[in-house]
């Protein structure tokens, strides 16, 4: 087994944004990600951060945490919405997979993952953020898993923050993340958001027209908490050209199954990092930590992530969203 290795947004006006002028203004540090880092598959952590003894423990902290314990903490201290509103990031690439349909025109997608609805983030900064993010005017919008932290009724007070997303023209669309199994039931979820016509994707697909052609987008449940049902997201259309998994473990599965572009998020890339160092913990077995990976004839996209778990902070990790463009290979 191969061991881990360790400016301004521009603005355009888009009509029927919800107002946020109660808050600051949210301007995004835009940086380009590095191209795509070819990976053998082979790459292994010594510890499978997706299941055993450690994640069970991992797993009833986060509850313990986010349910019982920080709420009441909180009004103490908590300072991440300080720190999102000032170190978020629009992380951007623009990709041209293997696969993708070449009659396709050029597709904006814009990616959040690993929002944490709950005790640390404030509703009113998301409104902020996301509207900021909609003046790109991407084509499609993706809400990547994790949209709560300990329980689905978490998601409620997000919903307004997350409606603008549905203006993008091919819609908005969201996977579970393992989060959103923590708690409650998840088609609470599922329902809340298609109240503001965010579409759920639990293995399953869509055909979606872009430009006078078509492509498929997927979502597979997720690995640790879901039930994963490949069957289900390629019965209807065959394999997507797009897929949503919240964990990027599912990317070597996806690439076997022919699926040319895979995003991700849950790894928060690492959250903590030792300066210019790796992650502190990695929640990639694989180590697919953040960032643009290929593999064979498929890439991969992992997203750091909006929000925070366990603790209020991140340090050498900033949060972000992530801005993909599509192209045909040809």
């Amino acid at each position: 087994m191969t061991p881990c290795a360790g400016s301004r947004l521009e603005v355009l006006g888009v009509p029927g944004l919800v107002s946020t002028s109660n808050t600051q203004s949210v301007n995004p540090r835009r940086r380009q990600l590095a191209p795509p880092r070819v990976v053998t598959g082979k790459e292994r952590r010594w510890l499978n951060p997706n299941k055993g003894l450690v994640k069970v423990i991992e797993r009833n902290l986060d509850i313990l945490v986010s349910r019982f314990v920080y709420p009441h903490l909180s009004k103490l201290w908590n300072p991440y919405s300080w720190l999102l509103q000032r170190r978020l990031n629009l992380a951007e690439t623009t990709l041209s997979p293997a696969g993708w349909p070449k009659e396709v025109a050029p597709l904006r997608v814009l990616y959040i993952s690993d929002i944490h609805a709950g005790i640390f983030l404030r509703p009113e900064l998301l409104a902020e953020i996301v509207n900021s993010l909609m003046k790109l005017r991407p084509h499609l919008a993706a809400v990547g898993g994790d949209l709560v932290s300990g329980h689905a009724r978490e998601a409620k007070q997000v919903l307004d923050a997350l409606a603008p997303l549905s203006a993008a023209p091919l819609g908005a669309w969201f996977c579970f993340g393992n989060h959103d199994y923590f708690g409650g039931d998840p088609e609470e979820i599922r329902r809340g958001l298609l109240s503001v016509n965010i579409k759920t994707l639990k293995n399953e697909s869509v055909k979606i027209t872009h430009g006078g052609a078509s492509f498929v987008l997927g979502g597979i449940d997720d690995l640790i908490m879901g039930k994963p049902d490949w069957s289900g997201v390629t019965s209807k259309h065959g394999a997507p050209h797009l897929l949503l998994a919240h964990n990027p473990d599912h990317f070597y599965e996806a690439e076997a199954r022919g699926v040319p572009l895979t995003i991700a998020g849950h790894t928060h890339g690492g959250q903590i990092r030792v300066p210019n160092g790796g992650p502190i913990i990695r929640q990639s077995r694989f180590c697919l930590d953040e960032g643009v990976y290929a593999f064979r004839s498929s890439q991969l996209v992992v997203s750091r992530g909006l929000g925070s778990i366990m603790i209020p902070w991140r340090w050498g990790a900033e949060p972000e969203a992530v801005l993909i463009e599509i192209l045909s290979a040809d």
